[in-house]
């Protein structure tokens, strides 16, 4: 029998529950509803949810500091390919959950719900945690978190995306950039009578495909990866275009400024004999299941923490606790921490359930021993720090 859906644990049913709700980005609201309920059954003594949609539980003693943040995002990529089991059926098979969202990353937010409800069963908490369930971060990380931060303040947070039940101390971050050159247009006939501006886009690729970039000995190198290239008007039939426009995401390390980045594209393509051109970040429009829009500007920092951090040694004497063997390390991808401890400076560390190889794929799936073994994390990390 492939489904095997008898006497399931309290993290791996709630994980199940999460990805039987498509989530798009943007279309959250039927989880939010459901986890919401599940918090306060759990023992979440406020369950709030904010103008985005995103979801923020607290537990402990309502006069104390909130000691520790578990984040994590309700929105999933869409569903492509050709799947063995249905993406939104919470297949259990072979001691694995299957859906989208499964991984990245509705079983971190089950896990981090029940782990933490489960410390407060046990003893009574002397500081105040939360769980947030956050909106939109598939689009543009860190933007919804920065609301719920501003409402609970916390000393410290733990971003519960898979990372293997591995400690990730820190992450690259993402800059978004559009580099447009302007032509002038004429008739594809005579285009000796026009300035077109492929040509320099093209010859800016060139120049900046040599740029050295830096290097960081945890994050390792920065990247700057063209990923579109567009005309104005599009499609340019028959014309010479008036302008041409190169998209680049530039994955960043800690310390980069928005400044440094543009700055040295600029002296690049200046050195290149490149004219006529505009530097400028992303800032197109997003909007949330609830109707709030914003234009964030595609800026996300990248961070680290040092091992001997006292949150990152909390997590490993939590993982050893669960006799399991710590391990260190850094994300290449990009993920709320951006705000936490890109923007602020929040004590923040990774720690999730599950591949992150598994994450975005057809078929995706957790092991239900990591949804297991990170409910029993969170809930010795709670009881270490509160």
């Amino acid at each position: 029998m492939i489904d095997q859906a008898s006497n399931l644990s309290d993290v791996v049913a709630l994980a199940r529950e999460m990805v039987r709700i498509p989530s798009l980005s943007g279309q959250e609201g039927d989880l939010a509803a459901l986890l919401s309920h599940r918090m306060a059954e759990a023992g979440f003594t406020s369950v709030t949810t904010d103008r985005n949609g995103s979801v923020l539980g607290l537990i402990g003693p309502e006069d104390a500091d909130v000691a520790l943040l578990f984040d994590g995002h309700m929105d999933v990529v869409p569903v492509t390919g050709t799947w063995r089991f249905e993406p939104f059926g919470g297949t259990i098979h072979d001691g694995r959950l299957y859906g989208r969202g499964s991984t990245d990353m509705k079983g971190g937010i089950a896990a981090a719900i029940c782990g933490v409800a489960a410390a407060a069963r046990e003893r009574p908490l002397r500081k105040r945690i939360a769980v947030s369930a956050s909106v939109l971060e598939e689009v543009i990380e860190g933007h919804a978190l920065a609301s719920v931060l501003g409402r609970c303040g916390p000393a410290a947070v733990v971003i519960c995306e898979p990372s293997k039940l591995q400690v990730k101390t820190g992450q690259k971050g993402r800059l978004e950039i559009q580099l447009t050159f302007h032509g002038k247009p004429a008739h594809a006939a005579t285009p000796h009578l026009g300035v077109n501006p492929l040509l320099a886009a093209a010859r800016a690729l060139t120049a900046l495909e040599g740029l050295k970039l830096p290097v960081d000995p945890i994050l390792g190198a920065a990247l700057l990866v063209p990923t579109d290239i567009i005309s104005s008007p599009y499609p340019s039939i028959s014309m010479i275009p008036a302008s041409a426009t190169i998209r680049f995401d530039r994955r960043t390390l800690d310390g980069e400024t928005r400044e440094d980045v543009l700055g040295q594209i600029d002296a690049c393509l200046r050195a290149a004999g490149l004219q006529d051109f505009a530097l400028a970040v992303s800032d197109d429009e997003v909007r949330t299941f609830t109707g709030e829009s914003a234009r964030p500007v595609r800026w996300l920092p990248a961070w680290r923490q040092p091992e001997s951090a006292p949150l990152v040694q909390a997590a490993v004497r939590a993982i050893a606790q669960a006799g399991r063997s710590p391990q260190v390390g850094s994300w290449a991808f990009c993920t709320n921490g951006s705000e936490s401890a890109g923007r602020r400076r929040i004590p923040t560390i990774g720690l999730g359930p599950g591949c992150e190889e598994d994450a975005h794929i057809i078929d995706e799936s957790i092991a239900l021993e990591q949804l297991e073994g990170a409910r029993e994390i969170y809930r010795n990390l709670v009881l270490d720090m509160a």
